[in-house]
């Protein structure tokens, strides 16, 4: 062989070393790509961020982890003084934290402040009381006592905040105790007239508060009172009063001119007593009332016929 054909096999040779040198650089450059991203893939590309949730309401985060991809999940509510009830509380993974995309987010709602109602201590004795109320970690105030009725003195007749409202532990409930019953009763005043039942509570010391009332009792007719009579008051206390302003009145009519008889039957039969002076059997030339007057009902009528 010449140097020509010597020469031309050396560059097929060499050509050929360099197709299979490039091709093993291009496999592994390719192997290199696929193992880049499925690190990628496995460190970063499957993951996304947490979305903010926390003091979400319910619906709003549901939304929120929708629009992720994401799937909720909820453990146990817990009470909390500061996010409102039915509010997110707590969510796992935290915002921001990576999290595998249609992963799912643990959320915790809250229940709200812890309340719980008042307990039922009316009735009882001061140190029963105050260990119900202790025991439902509340504190106690001694409130001031008052006269009852109904109660004798030394047990709970009330409490504020009242008996079943809701409260947060800690919470002050003020206990107020009875005096038993006030020293001064009440007396029946209905059916009385105003000045006796004036009277009557100015001499035990009872301030009567007067309030008039449309009725058909005759004017100034107690028809009504508050407390009831019985009831144990101070000596000061308010009487209220409701008093009768008297039926309405009515228009006496005119009987002058017309036969003595004639008029005392047109009188009576609205409602007037009459009585007769002079002759019963001639004209009547005066009455009293006036014709015309507004008169209580069942006003007496004098008519003079002669």
């Amino acid at each position: 062989d010449g140097p020509g054909s010597r020469f031309g096999g050396l560059f097929t040779k060499l050509a050929g070393e360099n197709r299979g040198r490039l091709a093993l650089i291009a496999a592994a450059a390719a192997i290199v790509l696929v193992a880049a991203l499925a690190g990628w893939y496995l460190t970063m590309g499957r993951y996304t961020d947490a979305p903010q949730l926390v003091s979400l309401t319910k619906t709003d985060a549901e939304a929120q982890i929708a629009r992720a991809g994401l799937v909720v999940k909820y453990a146990e509510p817990r009470y909390d003084a500061t996010i409102p009830k039915d509010s997110v509380l707590l969510q796992v993974p935290a915002s921001a934290d990576r999290i595998i995309k249609g992963g799912t987010v643990t959320l915790t709602l809250s229940l709200g402040p812890e309340q719980f109602p008042v307990p039922d201590v009316v009735g009882k004795e001061f140190e029963l009381a105050e260990a119900d109320l202790v025991n439902a970690g509340l504190v106690v105030v001694k409130g001031t006592a008052r006269y009852d009725d109904n109660l004798p003195s030394g047990v709970v007749v009330a409490t504020n905040p009242k008996v079943g409202a809701e409260v947060k532990p800690g919470a002050k409930v003020t206990v107020i105790l009875s005096k038993g019953r006030a020293p001064i009763s009440v007396p029946n005043l209905v059916g009385k007239n105003l000045n006796e039942a004036r009277n009557a509570l100015s001499k035990l010391g009872l301030v009567a508060v007067e309030n008039y009332k449309d009725s058909d009792k005759p004017k100034d007719e107690i028809i009504g009172q508050s407390p009831a009579d019985g009831t144990g008051v101070e000596r000061g206390a308010e009487v209220k009063l409701d008093i009768s302003k008297g039926p309405p009145l009515v228009v006496v009519p005119r009987v002058l001119d017309l036969p003595c008889q004639q008029a005392k039957q047109v009188l009576e039969s609205q409602g007037f007593p009459v009585t007769v002076q002079f002759n019963a059997n001639a004209v009547v030339r005066f009455q009293s009332p006036n014709e015309n007057s507004q008169v209580p009902p069942a006003t007496p009528v004098t008519i003079g016929c002669f």
